[in-house]
């Protein structure tokens, strides 16, 4: 083949492929491209650092579009091509100026607040802030807004717990005083007897005596009968027996018949008595005289008055205190047998001799009824 044949195929054969490369869909699919990376270049900043290469672009772009709209696709591919020159060196010129990505760090965390405690004022140390304490120099507690307790009646009991705040006390009384009732010396929360006077030994109460013989009965061992030291007992008598309420005769005192003139024979007896008197000076005693029914009421009386009177005084006259000794006359209004019988009458004719307590009232059992009289 010729020289010339050759140059006409390879020319026809670059038309043919030109007018591939040039068709309408090719075109517009380039445009399409083209389009975002104009979007892409204005982004970064092409129209601030390539406004010309971007101008060139973008206009290039509207000249491939008419051509299309007029069929002219081979035209419209050559304003493509200029468009995609123009707009790679747009990009490559923008990426220094576009806009940069500024990181703004986070702020730090605030400093926490610093609470300063101001600790109020408190010039007595009592815990109760001045600003509300009533006695700010001098400490107190705080149910008393900071002011001691009082103490009113100087006992060293302070009056909140002091149950007598005006009356000086002792603690173990909560300051009430100690108070003595019976004023035995023996303060009333000690004392088991507080309104009768006592003792020491028996914790307030009294030392009684029951049987009136001076010995207290808690020295005494025989309490209710009248005896002598040292243990309170009664002394053994050949013609006497001491009881609780009575000296017991073992024999009857003898007058002349009619009269109160003692006989001679009772006087061993009576003098055992003044004895027992003598032996127990605290024993107070009634003298009683008693008869049988023989003769008036008037003249038994009489007769057992005077005869109370005379033993009474015989025993005055051995040595017995007066103050001590009552006589009293009954009669025949006592009898202790019947006036029936010589016998009865016999017993009924009698001196007795009755214990008195201490202030002369009777320790006496109740006296029997007396029997009727015949």
């Amino acid at each position: 083949m010729s020289s010339r044949l050759r140059l006409e195929s390879a020319l026809a054969l670059a038309l043919a492929s030109a007018a591939a490369c040039a068709s309408p869909s090719a075109v517009r699919a380039r445009d399409e491209v083209l389009h975002h990376d104009v979007g892409e270049a204005r982004h970064s900043g092409a129209y601030r650092c390539a406004p010309r290469e971007l101008a060139t672009a973008e206009a290039n772009l509207t000249f491939s579009e008419r051509e299309l709209a007029e069929g002219h696709s081979l035209d419209a591919q050559h304003f493509t091509t200029l468009a995609e020159d123009a707009i790679k060196k747009a990009l490559d010129l923008s990426k220094t100026c576009g806009p940069k990505e500024v990181v703004i760090a986070a702020p730090p965390p605030p400093k926490p607040l610093q609470v300063v405690k101001v600790e109020p004022k408190d010039t007595d140390g009592d815990g109760v802030p001045d600003d509300i304490d009533r006695c700010p120099t001098v400490p107190g507690p705080k149910e008393n807004f900071g002011c001691p307790w009082g103490d009113r009646d100087k006992d060293g009991i302070a009056d909140n717990v002091d149950k007598c705040p005006d009356v000086p006390g002792i603690p173990e009384l909560q300051g009430c005083p100690d108070v003595d009732t019976d004023k035995d010396g023996i303060p009333d929360r000690l004392d088991k007897c507080p309104t009768v006077p006592g003792i020491p030994e028996l914790q307030g109460c009294p030392d009684t005596d029951r049987d009136g013989d001076g010995i207290p009965d808690r020295l005494d061992k025989c309490p209710d009968v009248p005896g002598v030291p040292p243990d309170g007992c009664p002394k053994k008598y050949k013609l006497v027996v001491v009881k609780q309420n009575q000296i017991e005769i073992k024999q009857q005192v003898h007058f002349a018949t009619n009269k109160w003139r003692i006989l001679s024979d009772s006087f061993e007896l009576l003098n055992e008595v003044a004895q027992v008197l003598k032996d127990s000076p605290n024993i107070h005693v009634r003298v009683e005289g008693h008869t049988d029914n023989i003769g008036s009421e008037e003249h038994n009386m009489t007769l057992s008055q005077h005869r109370a009177e005379s033993v009474t005084e015989y025993l005055i006259e051995h040595g017995v205190d007066a103050g001590r000794l009552v006589s009293q006359g009954y009669g025949f209004s006592r009898p202790i047998a019947s006036n029936a019988t010589r016998m009865g009458r016999a017993q009924n004719r009698r001196v007795e001799f009755h214990i008195l307590k201490a202030d002369g009232t009777d320790v006496e059992t109740p006296a029997p009824a007396p029997a009727p009289a015949e």
